[in-house]
């Protein structure tokens, strides 16, 4: 598990220490910093990871040359990047210096404690996912991926039908169905998106390729026929790789540790029900093992985290909120912290206001000022 990254010089960071929980929250306004610590964490991973290649350049993400990547405004030259992991048992670092090939050249280096984490699952997905689509690529036997689902979920129906009978964490669960597999309950968790919702995997293998359909039913009712992906809901197909994401057993077996799952805008094409239930799915992750960073700009999203605290499926200590803005070239991170009935003791002008302060415009009130919630 990440504790803390420390980020120098590293795009709009002069210099930051983000720290981390089981379940981590990163909100704030566009351009202010949240995916370039997302960034930060794939960089360490492209360097390290089962695959390795350039940290900035590589299948995770393309940074782009080192001018780039460094801070517009830096002190000094160098970029420095350092990760601990397991509450301080491993360290990893990467410092890269523009003067030697263009940043290519790095100052590196994990111990021992960190190289656990290295060999271990990501699973990210970024904001550019798959909508529906007619077909997916169905990968080969033996094929390496950095991520299992792929950035864009591109993979999710292969990683569906290979792992379909594997047992889910019990904490991942959902209640309503008796069966534990990745099948069942990916299924299960779609019909909180869309009731009724079930998921069926065609593999056409001789074109390499993955057919989806999804038909609908209720007990004691006859089903629907089965519709392409692109007759039903898009949320369907958007919402379908975060919950396998969520739900996936550890597939690695040349690890110890419990997967990385990083979602950007999971609350993309879903409706608020959707979107609370897809942080309650997380924190039941995070519950089971698994670390997760969800990147954000959902208010239901927030209140799912909370309200998974005020159940006791998480407890405050192992939740991590923050917060960026911009100002100029320089970013803020402020750090609500979160009480055990899931209250925040700060709630910072800008941070998830907007509806309060779009509803006292309209009912003639004052806007919110900073205070507690």
């Amino acid at each position: 598990m990440i504790d803390h990254v420390r980020l120098k010089n590293f795009k709009c960071f002069r210099e930051e220490t983000i720290r981390f929980g089981g379940l981590t929250v990163l909100s704030g306004l566009n351009g202010a910093g949240k995916s370039s610590v997302i960034q930060a964490i794939l960089a360490l991973r492209q360097r390290w990871g089962p695959i390795p290649v350039s940290p900035w350049r590589g299948s995770l993400m393309n940074l782009g040359p080192f001018g780039d990547v460094r801070h517009s405004d830096a002190l000094d030259d160098a970029v420095r990047l350092e990760a601990s992991f397991f509450e301080g048992r491993g360290r990893a670092c990467l410092e890269a210096d523009p003067h030697q090939h263009d940043g290519e050249s790095e100052a590196t280096g994990i111990d021992s404690g960190a190289e656990p984490w290295f060999r271990g699952d990501v699973f990210y997905l970024s904001a550019d996912r798959l909508g529906p689509r007619l077909a997916l690529p169905y990968l080969e036997e033996g094929h390496a991926s950095a991520t299992p689902l792929g950035m864009r979920g591109e993979h999710v129906l292969w990683y569906l039908n290979k792992f379909s009978d594997a047992q889910v964490h019990h904490r991942v669960r959902h209640q309503a169905e008796p069966k534990s597999t990745l099948e069942a309950q990916t299924s299960a968790w779609l019909s909180v998106i869309s009731p009724g919702a079930e998921l069926q995997i065609e593999v056409i293998a001789k074109a390499d390729q993955a057919v989806a359909t999804f038909r609908y039913a209720k007990p004691d009712d006859v089903p629907s026929s089965w519709f392409r992906a692109g007759n039903v809901g898009f949320g369907i197909s958007y919402g379908l790789a975060p919950i396998v994401a969520l739900l996936a057993p550890k597939s690695s077996s040349q690890s110890t540790v419990e997967p990385l799952v990083i979602i950007e805008n999971p609350e993309a094409h879903l409706h608020p029900a959707g979107q609370t239930s897809l942080a309650e799915l997380a924190s039941r992750a995070v519950a089971g093992g698994a670390q997760v960073i969800l990147e954000t700009h959902s208010d239901h999203v927030l209140n799912g985290v909370r309200l998974s605290v005020h159940d006791r499926i998480l407890a405050p200590d192992q939740v991590a909120i923050h917060y960026f803005e911009r100002e100029g070239l320089e970013v803020r991170v402020t750090t609500p912290e979160l009480s055990p009935n899931g209250q925040l003791d700060i709630w910072p002008a800008g941070f998830f206001d907007q509806h309060e302060r779009n509803l006292s415009r309209l009912i003639g009130l004052a806007a919110p000022t900073n205070g507690s919630a």
